[in-house]
């Protein structure tokens, strides 16, 4: 069973993800600033990412009682979709840093350690490719849902041990306040985004129990709620960036998680209940989304680099230029996609298959 409108969501994270970024490319290309501090918004992306992996890792693993060889299943299907087009993209980006390191964002940290940006191991600065950070949490929820399904306890008291879970590691965090600098990994066990995957499984658990039945009001209240948050986050209304208690971090959890959660839950539910579920393109470029995610920082900049030589001074053409490298990367995803991603995932379930057995079809990909 795949749910479109669930990658449709994955489509929109990715662009959003894509237009966060866009505010550094148009000052390293000298493109001109078109939506200004507007583009922070596109932060949401992220989080709603989160969200929606949280959701789909309850519903492929519904059917499983637990135990070593579901666990051993749903770690291989994760490790082999994550790793393999993180090492390409990574690897492409290699050179450039080796040559010309300040056209790399973040080319110039201090803490550089190829070996963990290619094992995505926390360190006190982002990996090399900026977009790896989102992987390391994900694997950090993956592989702790992997040791959860080795316990033959069923679905239905998964949600409270997710829950305690979630509940003390946050706790510690608001506690011991780890810095990323000083302690990467105990910053990463603790961190408050660790709600957003746990706010999908509770909405999975919920959509499954109530078979949809609130979609529509789930949808209101939570487009309503996103334009509220990122309203406050754009304004920077909790004072994130003031060094108090209330972090970055905090902050975008606080104002981002509840229109995620209800939006995933909602989408999911109007296309079980009613039916209502979107085709063609925006399923496809969601299919594409992982693709988008991990390319758009390289092809974004390429295409940014081109535009600020070839574009004339105006707002035309800066206005022209965002369009434009929004297709430029759709292109180099549905590229990659399509040439890499595919086909190595195709071979790593039928290599799973031969190990583990007939792997389940999942509700949709992440």
């Amino acid at each position: 069973m795949k749910l479109n409108n669930l990658q449709v969501l994955r489509a929109i994270a990715a662009y959003m993800v894509l237009l966060a970024h866009i505010e550094d490319i148009e000052a390293k290309r000298g493109i001109g600033h078109i939506l200004g501090r507007w583009t922070d918004i596109g932060d949401w992306g992220v989080d709603l990412f989160f969200v929606l992996s949280g959701f789909v890792m309850v519903l492929v693993s519904h059917h499983t009682l637990g135990g070593l060889q579901d666990a051993g299943k749903f770690l291989w299907s994760r490790v082999t979709r994550i790793y393999p087009l993180w090492w390409l993209c990574l690897s492409a980006l290699v050179p450039i840093w080796l040559f010309r390191p300040q056209l790399v964002y973040g080319g110039t940290q201090q803490e550089i350690s190829l070996l963990k940006d290619y094992l995505l191991i926390p360190k006190s600065e982002s990996p090399l490719l900026q977009t790896g950070w989102t992987l390391i949490h994900e694997m950090y929820f993956y592989i702790f849902f992997a040791a959860l399904l080795m316990i033959p306890l069923g679905e239905r008291r998964r949600l409270p041990i997710l829950i305690l879970w979630g509940t003390v590691a946050v706790s510690l965090g608001l506690i011991l306040n780890p810095s990323r600098g000083e302690e990467p990994v105990l910053r990463l066990l603790t961190h408050p985004m660790l709600l957003e995957f746990l706010a999908g499984a509770a909405a999975a658990f919920l959509w499954r129990s109530t078979r949809g039945a609130l979609g529509v009001p789930a949808l209101a209240v939570g487009a309503a709620a996103l334009i509220i948050g990122m309203t406050l986050y754009v304004n920077g209304a909790l004072g994130a960036d003031s060094g108090g208690f209330i972090t970055h971090d905090r902050a975008r959890v606080i104002l981002f998680l509840p229109s995620a959660a209800l939006l995933t839950y909602g989408a999911a539910s109007i296309e079980l209940r009613q039916d209502w579920k979107l085709t063609g393109l925006p399923v496809s470029i969601g299919d594409w989304s992982y693709s988008l995610y991990l390319t758009h920082m390289l092809s974004a900049n390429f295409f940014g680099l081109v535009w600020g030589k070839v574009a004339m001074p105006g707002l035309l053409d800066n206005a022209i230029a965002l369009p434009a490298i929004m297709l430029g990367c759709t292109l180099v995803a549905w590229a990659s996609f399509t040439l890499f991603e595919q086909p190595v995932t195709g071979q790593s379930k039928k290599l799973g298959q031969r190990i583990f057995g007939r792997l389940r079809p999942a509700a949709a990909q992440v």
